[in-house]
């Protein structure tokens, strides 16, 4: 699936001269985040998010006369323009991520994730057709299908989940036993750490069939070792 078919096609967009408090009220009234900003001919030239606004609310300390010599002039000045403007234009963010409608809806997630954003627009020839967020990325997790297939006995169960603990590095303990029941899947073993125990029992839940899982996985940190004579 790709982005055009889950982005929001009706977009609230905003000119780089509108009055800041304008801008806001915008955001308020439709609930959005962040709003892309376009020219008179509809290229993407911005975005004003809430971040941009919220800079203006936070005290601005005062720059010391020696920073012109060790920092670049031009970001100074951009600072400065950005927390006393007016206008939109002069506090948006110029650098702008946006996306493709072709883009598969994975890759999206990740530029969401890396870049920490909360939302992109979708570009075709500079123009905004579109906007994803994370809660149109959640939506289509909510509304998706139960995966189809999958095991259907105890023994399938239990090879393949021998199978996904074979091909992740992580699993530090090769000897993870492995049984299922009617459906219920039992795993113990030793571990390294809470964190593989967690990821484990999460492989065993994540597998299509299983109704539910026993775990008595140990973790090796809290195993008592006591020494006789």
């Amino acid at each position: 699936m790709k982005i055009g078919d889950i982005m929001t096609r009706e977009v609230i967009t905003v000119a780089p001269q509108t009055p800041i408090r304008e801008a806001a009220r915008l955001m308020v009234d439709h609930g959005v985040s962040g709003l892309p900003v376009v020219d008179e001919q509809g290229k993407l030239v911005g975005v004003l998010s809430e971040g941009d606004l919220i800079l203006r609310q936070k005290a601005r300390p005062r720059v010391p006369w020696w920073r012109g010599f060790f920092q670049d002039g031009e970001q100074l000045a951009r600072e400065y323009q950005k927390a006393a403007g007016s206008t939109v234009a002069e506090v948006m963010t110029r650098a702008v991520i946006s996306v493709s409608p072709d883009l598969p809806i994975e890759a999206t997630a990740l530029v969401l994730d890396q870049r920490r954003i909360r939302r992109v627009p979708v570009v075709v020839d500079g123009r905004v057709v579109g906007i994803v967020s994370r809660g149109d990325l959640v939506k289509l997790l909510a509304n998706a299908p139960s995966p189809p297939g999958g095991p259907t006995s105890d023994s399938q169960l239990v090879t393949e989940m021998r199978a996904r603990l074979a091909k992740e590095a992580w699993v530090s303990h090769h000897g993870i036993v492995v049984d299922a029941e009617q459906g219920e899947l039992s795993i113990w073993g030793m571990v390294a750490s809470e964190a593989e125990k967690s990821a484990v029992e999460t492989m065993a839940r994540s597998l299509p069939g299983v109704r539910s899982v026993r775990s008595r996985l140990l973790v090796e940190s809290e195993v008592p070792y006591s020494y006789g004579v």
